[in-house]
């Protein structure tokens, strides 16, 4: 926080131990450890080696730039340095007038000066000063006294008037905390309903200007509420644009320059008015009520640290970490059996309701675009939370509908396809082909309209006649913009289903008029190809699950419906993947119609044909009505290790489909890749690959101490299922 910490004292007073005993390091400048980067200890007359002064300038210089630095962000910052002088207080002035800081003087003046000259003598050697520079501040420290604008305390009084602690509000009846206000004071007064109650606290968590049109109504109203005793101003991260504007400075936001500055403008407020509202805004409220701890910020953290005073002004501002990280859930995650609630503005990506987990309540409603004002109320009954909608803001102009290319002939498809430099056609029998993304297209992520859809395509080049397809190429949640957690908190239409996803491979079954006949398909192949495995496994499979008069009744429904059945396919020994199955097995996951754009059956009409043909079909998990829920379960099963699937593929109302993957299927999907590398330097490198790093755990570990003691072919033979088995085996 804006807290600067001079120590005073001369030469021996034992400053920097003092300094390492109350675990202040981190925090200091030292006027010592500058001059010894200018340049080392000189040999004096005596023989000695001591710290040179001939460099003061140059420090001095320095070391204010520094301060200036760390005053910027609002860092917490001790010196030390003798300033005997009231000359070398008087340097940090500009400083802290331009920064807003709070200035305290450790005072060590009253050492006495047979313990200085002893002290100094228990230095190292290159540390001691001369007797007489000890005297000359000693001397001038029992004559002049620190500067009156500065508080001065004693070292042993430091513990207690520096712990921030927090202030007692019983006396109120009501305490109000409102959120981001971004210029809209129409929604601010509706919930004030025009007035202030005097027995009542207000506590604004800052962001009053920009985005809004009501900004010159609304610094009005802050200049007028500035010096009730009952209000208090944070400061949010757009409220520097007011201060600098007070001062006649140059502000750094477009939105500031262009929108909000010519209505304040035209309006004619006085300046000086704005730099004293400036000087009021507050970094944090902590506080007491009715035996309840709150924290209030702009910008929320994620602890509640032992001392307030540590934690910079900018993190308190802009918050604690990213801002697209939940704050919420992590405030209350570290804060568990803490007597402590915060409620912070900013940031909410996640779209959570004003009670945005246990412990935490979240003010950024997006009032600015036409949302809601947020506030909390506080009283003797508990917390209660409001939300006021903005009816006066600018209403943005809808951006063109994108022209739907699935309408297009698959001819014209076609020679899209043939076009594009990142799909390759497979010809196969019958004159069918396969279109696929290339491998250089999945590692650069070249993903567009032709990509996506080239998954699992198979045409008729003859007749044009889409045989068989599955789904457009869907992605991992976190994987891309649009599956990033903040960007579905946007965008996603409920209700959202959620599937459990299989751990085998993909297998189609479609349909060739030209022969009359079902094709099955799995990797850019028809069973016709004489090397495709996975697809001849699939037509074994889909002979072994159905009968033959089953097999004439399919052929008739993908005919008749023209449509294409996906099935995962699990073989638990000839294609082993991550989760273990005791048996081979076809799953239906959906029924796709063999058109171009990309449509299927819905979910009603896979449970029939798995009725009515006795085949297992795709597990429905859960289904939710609001974003709330959803992302609670989200934040649930991703952390949670115990759950031995794959993971779960999850379908909004407008279509939209992402993967998520569970925890214990990842890790051993790593595993899997560690395993035939297990004896390699590739191991202590670690992997050159990021996304194991959050894998180094006990498990882990243990895992490859075991795993290091086989020979390194038995390792490459055997399945990660196996070697898992005979792991958990040894290790129960």
């Amino acid at each position: 926080m804006r807290v600067l910490i001079l120590l005073r004292g001369a030469p021996g007073a034992g400053k920097t131990t003092w300094i390492k005993e109350n675990g202040l390091e981190p925090y200091t400048l030292s006027a010592d450890k500058i001059r010894l980067l200018f340049q080392s200890p000189e040999l004096n007359e005596k023989g000695n080696y001591s710290i040179s002064l001939k460099r003061d300038n140059s420090v001095w210089r320095l070391l204010l730039d520094l301060l200036e630095e760390r005053m910027k962000h609002g860092h917490f910052t001790v010196i030390d340095a003798t300033h005997s002088k009231q000359s070398m207080i008087s340097k940090y002035r500009s400083l802290v007038d331009k920064y807003r800081y709070r200035v305290i003087v450790v005072d060590f003046s009253d050492i006495p000066l047979e313990k200085l000259i002893i002290q100094n003598q228990q230095r190292p050697e290159y540390k001691q000063v001369p007797i007489e520079a000890i005297y000359k501040h000693y001397e001038r420290m029992k004559t002049e006294r620190a500067p009156s604008w500065v508080t001065v305390i004693k070292p042993n009084e430091f513990k207690e008037v520096m712990q921030y602690k927090p202030r007692n509000f019983d006396e109120y009846n009501r305490i109000h905390v409102i959120g981001d206000i971004h210029g809209c004071y129409t929604a601010l007064q509706t919930y004030l309903d025009g007035r202030l109650n005097e027995d009542e606290l207000y506590i604004f968590t800052g962001d009053y200007l920009d985005r809004g049109i009501e900004n010159a109504e609304m610094l009005k109203f802050l200049i007028e509420i500035k010096d009730k005793s009952n209000v208090i101003l944070l400061e949010g991260n757009h409220d520097k644009y007011i201060a600098q504007y007070g001062r006649n400075e140059e502000t750094m936001s477009d939105v500031f320059n262009n929108v909000t500055k010519p209505e304040l403008d035209a309006a004619n407020i006085d300046k000086k008015s704005i730099r004293q509202l400036a000087r009021r805004f507050n970094q944090l409220v902590y506080f007491t009520y009715n035996n309840r701890n709150y924290i209030v910020t702009h910008g929320g953290i994620s602890d509640l640290p032992k001392n307030l005073l540590y934690v910079s002004t900018e993190q308190l501002i802009k918050g604690v970490g990213n801002y697209g990280i939940d704050i919420d859930n992590i405030f209350s995650e570290n804060t568990k059996g803490q007597n402590i609630i915060q409620i912070h503005g900013h940031r909410n990506l996640f779209r959570l309701p004003v009670r945005a987990s246990r412990k935490s309540y979240n003010l950024e409603g997006g009032v600015e675009h036409g949302g809601y004002l947020r506030t909390v109320t506080i009283d003797k009954d508990g917390i209660h939370t409001h939300e006021i909608k903005n009816n006066v803001f600018k209403v943005t102009e809808k951006q063109p509908v994108k022209i739907n290319e699935d309408m297009i002939s698959v001819e014209e498809f076609i020679n899209h396809l043939d076009k594009h430099k990142y799909v390759k056609e497979q010809k196969l029998p019958d004159n069918i082909s396969s279109f696929n993304f290339t491998k250089r297209a999945f590692d650069k992520k070249v993903w567009d309209d032709v990509t996506v859809k080239a998954r699992g395509l198979f045409i008729n080049t003859n007749t044009y006649e889409i045989c068989s397809r599955s789904y457009n190429k869907f992605f991992n949640i976190e994987e891309r913009k649009e599956t990033k957690i903040t960007t579905l908190a946007n965008t996603l239409k409920f209700p959202v289903t959620v599937y459990e996803k299989e751990n085998g491979y993909l297998g189609t079954v479609g349909y060739n008029s030209e022969k009359d006949e079902l094709v099955f398909t799995s990797k850019s192949f028809t069973s016709k190809v004489q090397s495709a495995n996975f697809a001849k496994w699939m037509e074994e499979m889909f002979h072994k699950t159905f009968n033959e008069d089953q097999e004439n009744k399919i052929k008739e429904y993908i005919t008749e419906n023209n449509v294409s059945l996906v099935f995962e396919v699990i073989l638990h020994e000839k294609d082993p993947h991550i989760i273990e199955y005791d048996q081979d097995k076809l799953v239906l996951l959906d029924i796709v119609k063999r058109q171009m754009k990309y449509e299927k059956l819905p979910y009603e009409a896979v449970k029939t044909f798995g009725s009515m043909f006795n085949v297992e079909v795709k597990k429905l998990v859960r289904q939710f009505d609001n974003w709330v829920d959803f992302y609670s379960w989200y934040l649930n099963v991703t952390k949670d290790y115990i759950i031995e699937k794959e993971g779960y593929v999850v379908e909004d109302n407008s279509g939209i489909m992402f993967k998520i993957k569970l925890p214990y299927y990842v890790f051993w999907k790593q595993m899997r890749r560690v395993k035939d590398n297990i004896n390699d330097d590739i191991l202590y490198h670690p992997f050159n690959d990021k996304k194991l790093d959050e894998y180094f755990n006990p498990l882990f570990n243990d895992f490859i101490d075991w795993a290091k003691n086989k020979d390194q072919d038995y390792l490459k033979e055997k399945s990660i299922i196996q070697l898992r088995n005979e792991f958990y085996i040894k290790n129960k």
